[in-house]
């Protein structure tokens, strides 16, 4: 059975495969953490209807105290961290936060049947949560397509120097941020850098919108959204990519990091990413939430073609992990379910 919070609701029954889709209600606040915690219950009711052995749960899916009750009817709980439990760097200072992160953590120490991280950040993190007393960890590596993702030479370096972000729009992404970055390269030196904006989300026209009162058009070039060949064609066609997540964001790697490296372009980013550490030396770091830092790391790109192209050279070195079938979820997953528990299935 797989459930998904897509819209708009829907359910396939095909033989012994269930697939539905599980909207949440928008909410905030106190309210939000209701939601969470009721969607979690729908999702232990339809859980023991199933009969289920396993439950596979993806971060975000519900609070993940609320897993604990699983155990209850013996259905053990495998979690997929794709984000962090706090953002990088920023552990949560409300009471509210650090509560739920105490419960959280009783979950991992006592009922997790493994653990499987999208990246080294996230097994840190349940680590430290735990204080190391939790079951089997697994760190994999996301899975590209080789033959939709190879090298290519960057343009020659040229005015303007293209950058390249591809997100969500929210104002966690950094996405205003990149208003601000421009603007200040405009005013010190106009049009020596332009940026291409590729993302669907609920603050895109907002980010339209102030984009046109900054008097950017022409350095900024708002696309939305776009199919993933155009986005590939224009990451080629761009000189580097950047990634400004904040540090209100529990980014667990950021996979808009890793597809400029697999085709030769480096990235500016900031610690907050947990890519950064597996594609450091093909990357400029920035502060995090510090636009003039992202300015200067963008210049240093930009007025040193020398390490320009060493980062650019780097991007080969990086590209085969992601590939490597061995380090995928279906690989970890193998390592989570014993091989004997699934024949019996």
């Amino acid at each position: 059975m797989l459930v998904a919070s897509r819209y708009p609701p829907c359910r396939l029954v095909d033989g012994q495969f269930k697939i539905e889709h599980r909207p949440k209600a928008k909410s905030r606040g106190i309210l939000y953490h209701l939601v969470e915690i009721g969607y979690g219950l729908r999702l232990l009711i339809s859980a023991v209807r199933f009969r289920a052995d396993y439950a596979v749960v993806q971060s975000g899916t519900t609070h993940y105290f609320v897993l604990m009750l699983f155990s209850i009817f013996s259905i053990k709980v495998i979690p997929v961290l794709h984000n962090t439990l706090w953002p990088s760097g920023f552990r949560p200072r409300s009471i509210l936060k650090r509560l739920l992160g105490h419960a959280d953590a009783l979950f991992f120490r006592y009922c997790a049947n493994a653990t499987i991280c999208v990246s080294p950040e996230c097994a840190r993190q349940v680590k430290e949560a735990t204080g190391g007393r939790t079951a089997g960890i697994l760190t994999i590596v996301p899975q590209f397509d080789r033959t939709a993702f190879s090298l290519h030479p960057p343009p020659s370096i040229a005015v303007p120097f293209r950058l390249l972000f591809a997100g969500r729009m929210i104002r966690e992404k950094g996405v205003f941020d990149l208003l601000d970055m421009i603007a200040i390269l405009e005013r010190r030196r106009p049009g020596l850098v332009s940026l291409c904006v590729c993302g669907d989300g609920p603050d895109l026209e907002l980010l339209r919108l102030k984009c046109d009162e900054l008097g950017l058009g022409r350095a900024i070039d708002i696309k939305g959204r776009v199919e993933p060949e155009i986005l590939r064609q224009l990451l080629i066609e761009s000189h580097a990519a950047i990634i400004p997540t904040r540090s209100g964001f529990e980014e667990g790697l950021a996979m808009t990091a890793v597809e400029p490296i697999l085709l030769g372009r480096p990235i500016v980013t900031n610690p907050v990413v947990p890519a950064l550490e597996l594609l450091r030396s093909a990357s400029v770091s920035a502060k995090t939430d510090d636009v003039l830092s992202y300015v200067e790391a963008i210049l240093s790109l930009v007025d040193s073609p020398a390490v320009y192209e060493r980062l650019t050279l780097a991007c080969a070195d990086l590209r085969e992990q992601f590939f490597d079938h061995g380090r995928s979820f279906h690989a970890a997953l193998e390592k989570a379910i014993p091989q004997g528990e699934k024949a019996e299935d």
